[in-house]
Parts: structure tokens; sequence; C-alpha cells
């Protein structure tokens, strides 16, 4: 038994090209090949054992690295790609939604801080394109990074590739769930897609599916300052990062519809929880805008109209609108303050309660 144990051990470190066993051992345990670091849907991220990066100039990768967020999923947001159809090739398209890599950007940033040298991460990113016809499903997109000689690699099997089979059943094409996925290191290139080089991208030698990103030098970060640089959220939030991590960032330059809209999207691809989009919801519609205050009631009375808010939604933000407009009351004429509450109510958008009681305050505080 011990014999055939070496011989394991023998076969396996031959695979991965190590040979300093010492190295893969830590408390007298081999180091795990899967890793979980991000699970929600059908999206994942997980770290692998370095031995199906076949063809890397070196077993031992960069890693543990500690990387901006930001610079990261700039990287990844310049890759393009063309599909091939029926009138031949498509125009080039990202393979990367900026929404998508809200979510996976700290999760990926979050894997690179974890990875052994003899790890790499694994991503599967199912996310609704939103240009597909099977649109409930959303498209994976399968792919495997890693630092190497401080660039950026990556490799992929699928992008944004549309399964129409359901689980544990068979798709038209007479495979399975579990059969569509292919390891991105077991292929050389794809015959349904192609990768479109930018400047500072290239190819790895003998594939077609593996690009070296050159990163800047900015994207390395110390291990203190690791998380405190802005994330992609960051580009549409107040600049200011709300503590409690990515999920509490407040948007505000968009507007509130295409915030709700865009978080409703996240929630329905299975990209964030129930919760975080109750809490990013109440953070959205929490978020102070530089609208007078009828423009604000607009707005919400056009998101209950549209059905992305409800009417408990709505009375409270109404709530909150009416709160906030007492702010830096003794600076301004109570005249022009209950002309304001006059004109919001003859327009419904508050009742004749809310205009008494407002204008009651108003005068037991004149």
């Amino acid at each position: 038994m011990n014999f055939k144990r070496i011989l394991l051990l023998v076969i396996l470190f031959g695979v991965i090209g190590c040979t300093d066993i010492k190295s893969m051992v830590k408390d007298d345990k081999v180091i795990s090949p899967r890793d979980n670091i991000y699970n929600q849907g059908k999206t994942y991220i997980r770290l692998e054992a370095v031995n199906s990066t076949e063809g890397t100039t070196k077993t031992f990768l960069d890693h543990p690295q500690f990387l901006n967020k930001r610079m990261l999923s700039d990287a990844l947001e310049s890759i393009h790609f063309k599909e091939k159809n029926i009138g031949g090739w498509s125009k080039e398209r990202n393979v990367f939604m900026k929404n998508e890599l809200l979510v996976l950007a700290p999760h990926m940033a979050n894997a690179f801080t974890k990875a052994s040298p003899l790890q790499y991460v694994l991503v599967n990113s199912n996310f609704n394109k939103g240009k597909r016809f099977f649109k409930a499903g959303g498209a994976d997109t399968i792919f495997g990074l890693f630092i190497l000689n401080d660039k950026l690699n990556v490799v992929f099997s699928k992008i944004q590739y549309t399964d129409v089979s359901e689980k544990g059943t068979e798709s038209v094409f007479g495979e399975t769930e579990d059969e569509a996925f292919v390891d991105p290191f077991s292929i050389t290139k794809n015959p349904f897609w192609k990768l479109s080089i930018r400047p500072d991208q290239r190819f790895k030698r003998g594939h077609e599916n593996w690009l070296i990103i050159d990163l800047k030098k900015d994207t390395f970060v110390k291990e203190e300052d690791y998380g405190k640089e802005e994330t992609l959220a960051d580009k549409q939030a107040t600049g200011k990062i709300v503590s409690g991590g990515s999920s509490q960032i407040v948007l505000q330059r968009m507007s509130i519809k295409d915030q709700l809209l865009e978080l409703k999207e996240l929630e329905a691809t299975g990209l964030i929880t129930k919760e975080d989009y109750k809490l990013r919801k109440a953070l959205i519609l929490g978020s102070k805008q530089t609208k007078s205050i009828k423009d604000k009631f607009n707005d919400l009375r056009k998101l209950k109209e549209d059905g992305i808010i409800s009417d408990i939604d709505y009375d409270h933000k109404k709530s909150d609108l009416l709160a906030e407009q007492d702010d830096g009351i003794g600076e301004r004429n109570i005249k022009e303050i209950l002309a304001e509450y006059l004109e919001l109510r003859d327009e419904g958008f508050i009742t004749d309660e809310d205009y008494n009681y407002k204008k009651n305050t108003l005068l037991k505080n004149f």
C-alpha cells in the first residue's frame, strides 16, 4: 500500500513538473487542489491545482498577489472577441460586461490573495448578456487566471456560451450541463469565437484562447493597502467607500431607475442574493440626490408606475423625502416651503393628511 502511495505522488509531481516535493506539503498535508472562493447560482470562483496549466514556462506562479480591484476590472474589460455566425465573423464586443465585473472583480482579487504558487483562479461567470434568445438561462464564460512574471494570464474555454439544457438533462446537442464544462487549459482555440488583440496583449505561443496582458505597475498593491482602493462600482458611486464592503456602496451618478434596473438584473441572474438586492435597493432609495423636491417625487412616482418599487416602498421613501425637506428649515422662508408642499399635494404626490401635518408642524415651529 505504501508503495502505491509513493508511486501516485511521483506521477502527480511528474504531471505538474514539480521537483520539490516539500513545496507541495504544508503541515504534513498536500495543498488542496480545489478551494471555493465564491459561489452564487451557476457562477463560481475557485482555486484549482496548477497541474492543468500545461504549457506554462514556470511551475510556480506569482501567487499570492494583492491586486487593485479596479485595475483588475479594467484589464478584463479590455478583452474583446468576435463570434462566428452564418454571415462570417461578428463585430468586436467585450467579453465581460461592466455589471458582470462589478460582482466578479472583488471575489477574483480575493482569490489571488489566497492562491498558492501551485494554484490558479478558475471562474465560471453565468451572466445575462441581454442579447441571447435563451435569455433566462444566462451565458457562461469559463476562464482561468494567474499571474506570472507580473503579467496577467487569462485562458478561456467558453465565451458567452448559452447552455439550453436544464441540470441533469440533455441539450439539443446531446450534452449535459456537467459535460458543458471545458478545462481552459485543455484546448488551444475555439472554432466559434476568437479573441481580438490589443496593444498591451498577446497570445501564448500555440494558443488562440490564451491572453497574456501587461499589467500597470499600480495594479500590484502592498498587503496593508489591499482593499483600500476603489472598486469598479466606485466609478458610479459618490467616491466614498462605505464600511462593510462593496455591497454597501451607494450609487448616485446613474438615475435611480437605471440603478434599480441593473440591480434587479444582477439579482435575476443569480450574481447577487436577494438579501444583497434588498440592501442595495434600500441604499439607492435612501441616497440623497441634488434635485428639487418635486423632481424627486416625480422620479419616485415613475418608479412606482413602472412597477420597480411597491406602494410600501413609495410611502417609506415619501416620508424620507418630506423629512429631508425639513433640513435647513431655519434658513428658508416658511411661505416658500408651504407653497412647495401645496404644489406636491395638488399634483397628487402627497395626501391632504401629509400636507396638513407638515403645515401644522411648520406653523408650530414658526
